[in-house]
């Protein structure tokens, strides 16, 4: 009888305890057909991320009591049109986001690859976010350092105004997000992608803004040699409003090194315009490099998404890139998929392209 009682108590025990925990599986699948044509060039395509970044992901929570709770998440990028990863060979790796983290009243720690705060205003104040044919980010993003400007690794962070372990796209009231990655490197050597950002916003009820800021060292540009890294910096500032019919949202930022010529300037518009069971996503995205030819670029971008249900939807995009002054812009898409990868194919020029997209994502 006696043993009995210690069984039966464990398993309480047990029962209690993973009561006060939660793992989830979750995930998207994104598949579309795209063409891009550009330079002389084209390519029809069978891809994914066309709408939303598909990926396989774990997350988790402990509850410690006393309002702390300790946090995982595990994040792979997919290639569903091949059934690959992401990873180098195809391979899955937790690239999006791998962290773990503590989380309390004081906010929360997180440690591990973690996408950059600097990276959010580019997919929260575009309409198309930064994946697909009409992806803003391939207009923004021009001048940054491209190992930190989406993600992170080696990164602590500190985050205040979000629930704890969730995407830190938007928070509650005034957010915020800190973050700086360590570059281990040997001393003596170059501090590459060392970084060190922040961002700070506000959001409640139809108003969302943010404002960031943020340096990292990256591949030196000549100028820089020497040194053997150049520092980029970014800023950028955007907001958007709920209407009802429409969502409006505006960004601004500069994207800069310490190199001279170095420094570009992008601004754009967008909307998400309620029409029928769905909505419709047009956006219009410009730079301009600060060099002697004022080198720059403009994309503009419209769809639709219709919603099959909460969780899945069909959509369509076209987009239109207008190289100006020698300008080298092009479709970059998102997430390992949707980049026709034009550049460096012989005989290629820049020039104007276009993208065009129909697809199909659901998540889980």
């Amino acid at each position: 009888m006696k043993k009995r009682l210690l069984v039966l108590a464990a398993l309480g025990f047990a029962g209690a305890a993973s009561a006060q925990s939660s793992v989830t599986l979750f995930g998207v699948l994104d598949a579309d057909v795209s063409h891009y044509s550009q330079g002389g060039l084209s390519r029809t395509m069978l891809g994914s991320s066309g709408n939303t970044p598909s990926q396989l992901g774990f997350r988790g929570t402990e509850d410690l009591g006393g309002g702390l709770s300790a946090n995982f998440w595990l994040e792979a990028a997919l290639l569903n049109d091949s059934g690959a990863g992401a990873a180098t060979g195809g391979g899955l790796s937790f690239s999006r986001r791998s962290t773990v983290s503590l989380a309390g009243d004081f906010g929360e720690i997180r440690l591990g690859r973690d996408f950059s705060p600097s990276y959010w205003n580019h997919v929260m104040f575009s309409a198309f976010g930064t994946v697909g044919p009409g992806a803003g980010s391939s207009i923004t993003q021009g001048g940054t350092n491209s190992v930190t400007k989406t993600f992170n690794n080696n990164a602590i962070a500190y985050l205040w105004g979000f629930a704890p372990n969730v995407t830190a796209s938007v928070g509650r009231g005034v957010y915020a997000e800190l973050m700086y990655a360590f570059p281990e490197s040997v001393s003596g050597q170059p501090a590459l992608n060392q970084y060190a950002g922040g961002r700070l916003g506000y959001a409640a009820g139809p108003v969302n803004a943010a404002i960031s800021y943020a340096q990292s060292k990256g591949v030196p540009y000549p100028a820089d040699a020497l040194a053997g890294y150049s520092t980029y910096k970014e800023f950028n500032l955007g907001g958007s409003y709920d209407l009802g019919v429409a969502k409006l949202m505006a960004h601004v930022g500069t994207n800069n090194s310490d190199a001279a010529g170095t420094k570009y300037t992008h601004w754009g518009l967008g909307a998400r315009i309620i029409a029928g069971p769905g909505y419709i996503p047009v956006s219009f995205n410009s730079i301009k490099q600060n060099n002697a030819a004022g080198s720059g670029g403009n994309e503009v971008a419209v769809g639709y998404v219709y919603y099959l249900s909460k969780r899945t939807a069909l959509y369509a995009t076209v987009a239109h890139i207008n190289n100006k002054n020698n300008g080298t812009y092009t479709f970059v898409g998102g997430n390992g998929s949707n980049n026709p990868q034009f550049s460096g194919v012989p005989g290629f020029s820049y020039g104007n392209g276009t993208g065009y997209d129909v697809g199909m994502r659901t998540s889980f």
